[in-house]
């Protein structure tokens, strides 16, 4: 650069370094949308039981809970959320004797859904 004093590069080179850096960190940022997420409640009918259910979504298993329907020390029958992208996801919940039927969903970003569990005791 003929014609430039050098005081005057060496006094814009942090302004210049400063500049790109904050271009990089701004162009890779990415703003994400909030997950959605997905519980479970058991819904039973007018029985006393203790039941462990493992819940899938998209056919990967993300948990394990142990409902309690009317047993000494309290009833739990609702699941703790589990996180999933928004979009369209296929739901399933399973003991070690029954098979609830698959249900497929479309979240929405920031959605909570739950998913019932009907359950009939004999």
């Amino acid at each position: 650069m003929q014609g430039v004093p050098v005081a005057m590069l060496k006094a814009l080179l942090p302004v210049a370094i400063i500049g790109s850096v904050a271009l990089a960190a701004c162009k890779s940022a990415a703003i994400s949308a909030p997950s959605a997420s997905v519980s479970f409640v058991f819904a039973p009918q007018t029985c006393s039981s203790i039941v462990p259910v493992h819940f899938s979504i998209d056919g990967i298993e993300v948990g394990v809970d142990t409902f309690r329907v009317a047993v000494n020390d309290g009833d739990h029958l609702t699941s703790r959320a589990f996180a999933a992208s928004p979009g369209q996801h296929s739901l399933s919940a399973r003991t070690d004797r029954f098979t609830w039927t698959s249900v497929t969903v479309a979240l929405a970003a920031g959605q909570a859904f739950t998913d019932s569990l009907p359950f009939y005791c004999s």
